[in-house]
Parts: structure tokens; sequence; C-alpha cells
């Protein structure tokens, strides 16, 4: 387990075991800190600041002459958000001004590390693992309620939209932002937004903007395990993103690699990445998950990730980790939705472009509620709104589960290739041409290998015709097998196939429900709701109903 922690004022929090004191703050520290130097916990004339995490730049804020705690410090006492909106990396942390009682808390611009805050009064707590938090809570006989709007962001999205938990006075701050907790109240702040304005370029500038922006995305990230002397984990499936993170990396020098896949076996994510692998001589690692023993760990998987998104939407990944030394890397890099970052979201101009819309995106349209559209107005366009949301807090809520671990990093993350790829214009990143023009000229034997989207079609534009062909015969499988009644086992996760197949499975599925629907935290009305997406839905809707049910369980239930 890596770094953990949780800092308390005003709340007794001996019931975590060992804690330190700063000031009139207690801090509990669980676990190993990955990269030990990069990370601050430091007193200075009544303040204490905190960074957890890593930074890519620390050489920005000082010139060595100074120790880096100090120089991190002093800039954010000089210029709080000045200093966040510089630095890269994945980070969280805070700002505490004992003089005045204020506190800052905050998280990196695209949310990597993810961190929670609770204010009452006085009192307050703030940290990166919300079972902890929760435990000293009850432990200080503090109030804890059921947030049922959680409970249908679950139903219907299989992730949360906004800060919400699934207990209301627990929030989560959000990308690029920080929150104020003064005198009992909490406010937020973002200091940093995607910007998303295009800059007229011929796509020959694209494609070496893309270049040189993604270079530099991967050189930060491997040379940070590098200077903690960490080899490389880097995923790889039979996708685009994790082949172009391993692929770059490895024309950069960094060779020294440990892919891994998992995926039900026979599988194109299996073939695809073996082949790949075996082409750059990297050491590969397989886990195969055909036993689907994963879809069991309901209890682990929504402890891990705080209940963040579906349990279901890691898969394998949470027994992968466990299964691995990884005292002996640092960061687990991946392409996390570069797809949706170096293509677009939606292929109408005016729409992507156009004021962001609830209800797309969703896991399950069987439920139709009604969001508070408030949340809107944080985005400028329905392409960021999706962005934040179904990338950002819903798909990159893996990293939460894999933290316990390792740390986590995509190059197409990166913020400074986050701001290239946006300002590219909107035509050539439609259809993945831009992306596909990258690779062919910069990477061209990264085509050579099919693309698990087109069916194995090798990623290429003049190989498209055969890609609408493969596609429609895939379409025509699965129409088969439902019709037939049958679950199509087309994807590298079938969980309707295994689901059906595997007695165990149903049997978990079905003494969990039934062991927590009845839940007296549990309204009617979304109990109504809960029962139908259980009894009706799909085995991805049966797990949404479930991950709701695992946290009225693990928060709710006097016997847990």
């Amino acid at each position: 387990m890596i770094n953990r922690w949780l800092v308390a004022h005003q709340l007794n929090i001996e019931c975590l075991g060992e804690y330190n004191r700063i000031d009139d703050l207690k801090v509990c520290n669980k676990g190993k800190t990955k990269f030990e130097n990069d990370c601050v916990m430091r007193t200075d004339n009544n303040n204490v600041f905190c960074l957890q995490g890593y930074i890519f730049n620390k050489d920005l804020f000082y010139d060595r002459s100074e120790e880096w705690n100090e120089a991190f410090s002093k800039s954010m006492g000089d210029d709080f958000e000045r200093t966040l909106s510089m630095l890269r990396g994945a980070f969280c942390g805070f700002y505490y001004s004992g003089a005045d009682g204020l506190l800052r808390v905050f998280t990196d611009q695209i949310a990597n590390k993810a961190i929670y805050y609770y204010a009452n009064g006085d009192k307050w707590i703030i940290g990166t693992y919300l079972d902890d938090m929760v435990a000293v809570l009850k432990a200080n006989d503090q109030k804890l309620t059921f947030n049922e709007t959680a409970a249908k962001y679950m139903l219907s999205y299989g992730y949360m939209l906004d800060d919400s938990t699934f207990i209301k006075e627990i929030h989560r701050v959000l990308p690029g932002e920080y929150v104020t907790i003064n005198e009992g109240k909490a406010t937020s702040e973002r200091y940093y937004l995607i910007p998303n304005t295009e800059i007229h370029m011929t796509e020959e500038e694209a494609v070496e903007r893309i270049d040189a922006s993604f270079r530099q995305a991967v050189q930060r990230e491997f040379e940070k395990d590098k200077e903690y002397g960490y080899r490389h984990l880097v995923d790889l499936s039979g996708g685009l993103d994790s082949r172009m993170t391993c692929w770059v990396a490895h024309s950069m020098g960094y060779t020294d690699q440990v892919n891994m896949t998992y995926s039900r076996s026979g599988y194109l994510d299996e073939e695809i990445a073996r082949k790949v692998a075996g082409y750059l001589r990297h050491e590969y690692i397989f886990k195969m998950l055909d036993d689907a023993a994963w879809m069991k760990d309901i209890d682990d998987i929504t402890s891990l990730n705080n209940g963040a998104a579906l349990f279901l939407g890691i898969t394998g990944g949470s027994r992968m980790l466990g299964l691995l030394n990884t005292d002996q890397f640092g960061i687990e890099h991946t392409g996390m939705i570069g797809d949706a970052i170096l293509s677009t979201f939606y292929h109408d101009r005016d729409f992507n472009f156009g004021p962001p819309r609830l209800g797309f995106h969703r896991y399950s349209e069987r439920l139709q509620y009604s969001f508070d559209e408030k949340i809107l107005s944080r985005y400028p366009c329905q392409e960021m709104f999706a962005i934040y949301t179904r990338g950002i807090l819903g798909a990159q809520s893996s990293y939460i589960t894999r933290q316990h671990y390792v740390e986590t990093s995509s190059p197409f993350m990166d913020v400074d290739f986050l701001e290239t790829v946006f300002s590219i214009p909107f035509e050539y990143r439609d259809r993945h041409h831009i992306y596909l023009r990258w690779m062919k000229e910069k990477y061209p034997q990264a085509t050579e290998f099919g693309w698990e989207k087109w069916g194995g079609i090798k990623p290429r534009e003049d190989q498209i015709w055969k890609r609408r062909f493969r596609t429609l015969h895939r379409l025509l499988d699965m129409k088969a097998a439902t019709l037939l009644g049958k679950s199509s086992i087309d994807n590298m996760t079938p969980v309707d196939y295994w689901y059906n197949k595997e007695p165990s499975i149903q049997m978990k599925f079905e003494q969990y429900y039934r062991g927590y629907v009845n839940s007296p935290m549990i309204s009617d009305a979304l109990r109504a709701d809960i029962q139908k997406m259980y009894k009706e839905g799909t085995v991805m809707e049966k797990g949404m109903a479930l991950t709701v049910l695992a946290e009225v369980k693990k928060y709710f239930t006097e016997e847990i």
C-alpha cells in the first residue's frame, strides 16, 4: 500500500492508530511514499504546508541552493493560485494559516490525486481515503447522512458529476480547484480550466506540435521513475493510447519497460499487446480474467476507489496490481482517455462547442433522473463537460484504486499536452484524423499492429473501408447473440457472458442485493429504482445498483 494521509482539526483521530501533531493539527500517514523527496510537510511561522504526490518541474521553483520544501512553502505563501497553476505532476495537499484558522485544500489540474474534505464549525478533516475519514467522524460522534443524489449519479452515469460522495457531509475537491475552509464554511475556487480555443495551423504544424508536446509529457513521466530508480510499468492493450505511451517512450530510450495486460484470454487486447511488446522486446505480463473472480470484489473496490465510480469499471486491474511486487515501480504509465483527448467527443462541431447538456455518457438510460443544471455552469462547452465528467471524474477514477499500489500518470492528460491538443482545429481532430496521421508520419511501424476498436484492422486511414466492414460484422455477431439469448464475448471483459456462465457470481450478486436493499437508510423511491436496475438491468446495471448498496453497507450499516 502506498501513502494515504489524513489531517484533522479539533477531532480525535486515535482510532486510526499512531499519528503526529503539527501545531494544532493531527496528522496520520499510512503506507509508503513513492516519491518522498517531492512531498512536503512543513511548518513556518504558524503556517503549515503539505504537498503529496510527485512534481515534474521542481526546478522552476528553486535553484537547488535551497531546500525544495522551503521553496515550495515560500511560493505557496507568496502567490497560492499562481503556484498551483504552474505546478506540473500529480499532487494534492493543503495550506493552513494557524494565525487565522484558514485552510486551503487543493488537487492538481486534472485531479489525478483525489482529496476530500469535511467542515463543521471549528471541526474539519481532509484526507485521501474516505474510509479513514468516516472512521474518525464516527468516533467523534459527527452526523453522517446518506447522499441520494450521489446514488442517482451512480445509477445513471456510473460516476459522480460534481463534488459529491455518498456522504452528504464529505465532498471531493474538483479538478483544477481549491477549497477554502474558514469559520466552518467551505468555498470552492477554480485556478485552472483546460483552454478550448482553436489556433489556425496547418495539419503539418498540428502533427509537429502534437509530437513535441507528447514527447515532453512522456519524458516527464519516465524521467521521474529514473530519478528514483524505479522501473517503468506501462499498461498495454489492443488500443492506440497505451500503445503510443509505450511506443513513444521506447523510441526515446525508455526501454526497461514492463508491459501489462489484463483481459479475457484470446481476445484482441491480449493478442495485439503481446505482439507489440514482443516487437519492442519488453518484459510482458498478462493476467487472464476468464475466471471473472474480480467481479466478486464489490467491497474491496468500492473501498479502494472511495465509491467514486462503478465497481465493475476497473475490471481486473486491482487484482493484477495486487499480484505484482510494486516496490520496484513508481508510476503506472497509462494511455488514459487519449482517444477522447486527441480525437473529439462529438462529430458535430456546433454540438461539440455548444452549451453543455446533461443526459450524455450515461452507463444506463433505464432511470431518467433530472439533475441540477447548475453543475453545467462550470464548463464552457459540451466537449469540456464530457472531458471533465466522463473522462476525469469517470474513467480516471480508476486511478484512485490503482494508487493504493503505485502512482499513476498518462501523457495524454499532461496539462501542456492538453493545451496543445485543444488548440488544434476541430476538423483535424475529428474521427481520429490527426491521431492517425501523427502515428503514420512519426511512428509508422506502430500502425502495423491491429487496433482493437477496429476489430484488429490496422489503424490507418487507408484501412477505413476494412474497418467499416469489420464493425458491421461485429454488430451482426452481437445482434445474433442477443436474438439467440446468448451473451456476446466480443469484448475484453464480457461481464454479461461471465455472469451468465458462472453461478458463483450470480450467487454473490444475489446475496449482496438481498442483504442490503432493505436498509432503512434508503428511501422507498430510491429502493424501487435500485430494485428496477438490479432485476431488469444488464450486468453492468446490476453492478451500478450493487455499488450503491456497497456504500450503504460500508457507511450506514451498524454491523460493519
